[in-house]
């Protein structure tokens, strides 16, 4: 059985290259207790961040091992712009921050927060906004 996990996972959600919130975004989370598992994403939710670009891990994923975060409409900074799984009890204990391939800026890492670097992909920002992506790319 899972250990059960009842403390908050806030995700923070910055510009990568000049380290803004990133307000009101779609997030699409995949979690899992390995590869397999966020490959397959049978265990996903959503969530849009508030006006200072965070959004709480939604609680039915709290419990997993791992978990991939997508920000719809956003390239990730880390390298080739893809989410990798990230280990939930290392966010819990030390707090972590993904790489930042857009820019300079870094975030000193907090207990129970995710920092994830993204940046708007130039042509999304001249379309009009769209429904969310479902799932996120096939690795």
């Amino acid at each position: 059985m899972p250990a059960i996990h009842p403390e908050p996972i806030t995700i923070r959600i910055l510009d990568g290259k000049g380290g803004a919130p990133l307000a009101h975004v779609h997030l699409l989370f995949v979690a899992g207790y390995d590869d397999r598992d966020l490959r397959l994403g049978f265990w996903s939710a959503e969530a849009i961040t508030n006006a200072k670009g965070q959004a709480s891990l939604p609680g039915a994923l709290k419990d997993f091992s791992f978990v991939e975060v997508w920000v719809a409409k956003h390239r990730l900074c880390a390298a080739h712009g893809r989410s990798l799984g990230i280990n939930l009890d290392s966010i819990r204990y030390e707090g972590m921050s993904t790489p930042n391939h857009c820019g300079t800026t870094v975030v000193e890492d907090t207990p129970g927060v995710l920092t994830v670097f993204a940046k708007a992909h130039a042509q999304d920002l001249l379309l009009p906004p769209a429904s969310p992506a479902a799932k996120p790319p096939a690795h």
